[in-house]
């Protein structure tokens, strides 16, 4: 497989504190079959600054998908999803929070505060990795996400795909 005209790599934001878990999720994004562009954040101040483009981040690309530990340092990831979601130029980014907590409340704040979907940190290397993989390949695959990037008349993008 090769990227064809007009594709792009996507661009992912992981934002998390945890160095065993930033490698784990990058091994993950790796065995997707998408071109993929990981950029990491180890907090949630950083988080935001990234995303307005503040700051060291001023030259940042607009991430496609943001990869969300809830228990971060300065600003947790509760917070960062309640920022995005008031700020209107943010608001349309999809926020998969992955997490070690499995305590039903910490799912429902994510999901009050708009996350749009909740992992649990598998403790398995392998199970880990290849749950990364099959997120990203859902929301590359098969959700159809919004590209701030191009024409609002435009149609549907295809992402580039790792060469074979």
């Amino acid at each position: 497989m090769t990227p064809t005209e007009g594709s792009r790599v996507a661009q992912i934001l992981i934002a998390d504190d945890n160095e065993d878990d930033i490698e784990l999720l990058r091994i993950g994004l790796r065995r997707s079959r998408f071109a993929l562009q990981p950029h990491v954040v180890h907090d949630g101040e950083e988080c935001m600054e990234f995303l307005r483009k503040e700051g060291r981040h001023a030259g940042a690309p607009t991430p496609d998908l943001l990869l969300l530990d809830l228990n971060m340092p300065r600003m947790d990831g509760r917070e960062v999803l309640a920022a995005i979601a008031k700020d209107a130029a943010l608001a349309h980014l999809p926020v998969i929070v992955l997490s070690t907590s499995t305590l039903n409340a910490d799912i429902l704040d994510a999901y009050r505060l708009a996350a749009n979907s909740y992992v649990v940190k598998p403790i398995d290397f392998n199970h880990f990795v290849t749950s990364v993989a099959a997120i990203v390949d859902y929301w590359f695959a098969v959700a159809v996400l919004p590209d701030q990037r191009r024409d609002p008349g435009s149609r549907i993008h295809d992402w580039a795909l790792r060469p074979a």
